[in-house]
């Protein structure tokens, strides 16, 4: 039967024909994506065109006659009555309306190869289920057993009819979990059994003796089918096993009495099966009977059937009811909760003076809910309540509790659209009491907003509620919001906005100083020191000398300010110590270069003199040689001015040279490697060409600036003779920097160079003695 089944299935999904009629032109369906089977019909899912209305169409395929053994079983007339049947059923569901039966939309159409009709959204027939083995809880298959009651209760009380083929193929799931009948093909008829193929005829093993034997046709046989289904939803089969087989059928009912099948339901309903599945009809129970039976005596399918009803009650039983709901809520499974309270209560957030005693149950079950099935079930329902501005300030605050629950299970920009304008809204209610709340949640959850919301959307409103509040609580309320949002705000905002803010508080209360303070603790941290010292610390002094704060508060104010004051002493005996190892490099650098100019004086000089003779040697001068140029620092005093502490002025006369001075100053120099290691990591090279050194008066003491060396790098400085040198020609070594400096110094060959006749540097200056002159090393 099962493979049977599969290829009348997979022929059904493979129809590529479209759907005939007005079912084919006003509904967008795909063909062979089933999702659900009722007999012979395969269900789809399918959306109407114009309005987006979710539905279910219902597809016949006419080649089902063609396939396999149908071809033999089916003759002619056969297949007449089968199509008849199918007709039949469409054409009940669009006669019979009520709610425990599948509401029709769209009536039967009739195409070449194709039947097809439309209903509301089914999600699978309990046929699906039991086949797939889904589990069942006990909650849900005793509500949809009182479900399924009510419907055939409604067709013999009210319609007049009798079911005549109540089967799990006859049981539809709705959108929201709920049973409905359908399956209507034979109501009212009686045919007789035989050898057909399945579906094509009443459901043997869950007929009644009566209909199998008699063809008798009454309200007590769908009692005794119904008896058959509550143990299928159970166990998975019927209690009676017949397949088409008049004698298994015969030999499984009188066995009913002590079928294992329904020794295995629930103590409190094993009973009621019995009595259901007497094969005498008289002695059977009725549908009344069913329902007022010990087996939905139970405070939770109480709950669910007041629940269905609710809409019809007196505003006071719903306020009543709403209010004890909460306590009920943890008793339900989680998919009863899913499938058919929250549908339920969902249809009661129209009713806005019931939203107070609604809205706590409804996020009670979405706190169970996993995000995506949040947004897609109870976000399209929150929608219009959280953008109202028109609610009482009771389900007001029932949304503002709900806020950082909504916060997890909604993505981001979700809660930014449908959630935080209802938050930001209540910021701006004329109750008080909102207000408070709204403050206490967004500070709850400000630390999971985004900076740019914080800034732009939060912090103007929460700024407006402290500037207007006239209650102490709520400045309370406003400076613990803004204490959260400060991580996310920029120290120009802080600074901007934030900081003139507190300024302008005018309010001594203790609470709003004690709250101001922790303001000034959080934003201290992330100052910078001196706006921290000049600005923050005088306030703190000022507010905890006041009289009204407790020794408690007072001892708190003195905690915070040797927090911020033991900051500012690291962080500038941080700043003063690397400025203290910048001078000492500074002063190291120039000390070295004073005492290694001593030896590049004499070797220069010395390869001056020995140029000198080999030229007088050449064009036969004798071998008379020019006495060396003696070196000026040797002739320094001991207290010569010429320290690294000291500046230097330029103020002293220029004596005149011999003329080998002037012959060394004017045709050589010599050249000064300075090598030091950089912050880098690399050796940096300073190269500096020296005229002849007599030409440069020797330093003196003066105001004692020293010459400015900064950044990391010496570059290099060429002094041509009678040039004056200049401490800002320097190349630059970074301020701060610890690394030690290597200096290395040699004497290099003079250059041979053109003397241009313009004046040396002594001309130019006046003053001194001669005693005074000499050399003078700019790097010293």
């Amino acid at each position: 039967m099962d493979t049977y089944l599969s290829k009348l299935r997979g022929l059904a999904a493979a129809a590529t024909s479209g759907l005939p009629g007005k079912v084919g032109r006003d509904y967008a369906c795909a063909l062979g994506n089933s999702t659900a089977h009722s007999g012979l019909w395969t269900l789809y899912d399918a959306t109407r065109h114009s309005t987006g209305q979710a539905a279910t169409v219902w597809v016949f395929d006419k080649r089902y006659f063609d396939q396999g053994m149908n071809r033999q079983l089916l003759d002619p007339a056969g297949r007449q009555r089968v199509l008849s049947q199918l007709t039949r059923e469409a054409t009940q569901l669009a006669r019979l309306r009520h709610p425990a039966l599948v509401q029709l939309i769209e009536p039967l159409e009739e195409g070449r190869q194709l039947l097809a009709f439309v209903t509301e959204r089914v999600a699978a027939s309990l046929d699906d289920l039991l086949e797939k083995r889904a589990e069942l809880d006990a909650l849900e298959i005793q509500e949809g057993l009182m479900q399924v009651a009510r419907g055939l209760q409604f067709l013999h009380a009210d319609a007049r009819t009798v079911h005549g083929n109540l089967e799990p193929a006859s049981v539809l799931i709705g959108a929201r979990g709920e049973w409905k009948l359908g399956g209507l093909a034979f109501s009212d008829t009686a045919p007789e059994f035989g050898y057909a193929p399945p579906h094509t005829q009443p459901a043997m093993a869950y007929a009644a003796p009566e209909r199998v034997e008699k063809q008798q046709q009454s309200a007590a046989g769908d009692v005794f089918a119904l008896g058959c289904l509550a143990a299928a939803a159970h166990t998975g089969q019927s209690p009676i096993e017949a397949h088409a087989d008049l004698a298994a059928y015969r030999r499984s009912v009188r066995q009913l009495g002590g079928s294992a099948r329904v020794a295995r339901l629930p103590a409190h309903l094993a009973p009621v099966v019995r009595q259901m599945l007497e094969p005498d009809p008289q002695r059977r129970l009725t549908l009344a009977q069913f329902q007022q039976s010990a087996y939905f005596d139970d405070v939770l399918a109480a709950t669910l059937r007041y629940l269905a009803a609710l809409l019809e009650q007196p505003a006071e039983q719903k306020a009543a009811f709403l209010r004890g709901l909460p306590r009920v809520l943890p008793k339900f499974p989680a998919r009863a909760l899913r499938r058919q309270v929250l549908p339920h209560l969902l249809g009661v957030l129209s009713d806005h003076a019931l939203l107070q005693f609604s809205l706590p149950s409804v996020f009670a079950i979405v706190e169970q809910l996993a995000p995506d099935e949040v947004a897609e079930l109870a976000l399209p329902e929150l929608r219009p309540v959280l953008a109202s501005q028109q609610l009482q300030p009771q389900a007001t605050a029932a949304v503002l509790d709900a806020l950082p629950l909504l916060q997890r299970k909604l993505p981001g920009p979700a809660f930014r659209d449908a959630v935080l304008p209802a938050a930001y809204a209540a910021l701006l209610s004329a109750a008080p009491q909102v207000q408070d709340r709204a403050l206490q949640q967004l500070a709850a959850t400000a630390a999971a907003l985004g900076a740019a919301d914080v800034r732009d959307q939060l912090l103007p409103r929460v700024q407006h509620v402290y500037a207007k509040a006239s209650i102490l609580s709520l400045k309370v309320g406003a400076l613990t919001c803004l204490r959260a949002m400060l991580p996310l705000l920029d120290k120009q905002t802080v600074t901007g906005k934030v900081m003139p803010m507190l300024r302008r508080t005018k309010t001594r209360d203790p609470a709003v100083v004690m709250a101001m303070l922790d303001m000034y603790e959080e934003t201290g941290l992330r100052l910078d020191r001196q706006a921290v010292a000049t600005e923050i610390l005088p306030v703190l002094w000022a507010q905890a000398l006041d009289d009204r704060l407790r020794v408690r508060q007072f001892e708190r104010f003195m905690e915070v300010v040797r927090k911020l004051q033991d900051r500012i002493q690291a962080e500038h005996t941080r700043h003063l110590e690397q400025i203290q190892r910048a001078d000492e490099q500074v002063d190291r650098f120039n000390q070295l270069a004073v005492g290694s100019h001593a030896s590049l004086d004499s070797a220069s000089t010395a390869a001056a003199a020995a140029d000198s003779d080999a030229f007088a040697a050449i064009v036969g001068a004798g071998s008379r040689a020019n006495p060396p140029l003696a070196n000026p620092l040797a002739d320094l005093p001991p207290d010569s001015s010429a320290s690294p502490a000291s500046g230097w002025e330029w103020d002293a006369p220029v004596p005149a040279a011999s003329g080998e001075a002037k012959s060394a100053a004017q045709n050589g120099s010599s050249r000064i490697s300075v090598d030091f290691m950089s912050t880098d990591g690399h050796s940096d090279t300073a190269a500096d060409d020296f005229g002849a050194f007599a030409a440069f008066p020797p330093p003196t003491r003066s105001s004692g600036v020293k010459p400015s060396v900064s950044n990391h790098k010496l570059g290099t400085l060429n002094v041509k003779p009678g040039a004056k040198p200049s401490a800002n020609r320097l190349g630059a070594t970074r301020v701060g920097s610890a690394e030690p400096m290597r200096l290395q110094f040699g004497a290099i060959a003079p250059q041979q160079r053109q003397t241009t006749g313009k004046p040396g540097l002594s001309q130019k200056h006046a003053g001194g003695k001669a005693a005074d002159l000499g050399d003078f090393d700019p790097f010293a």
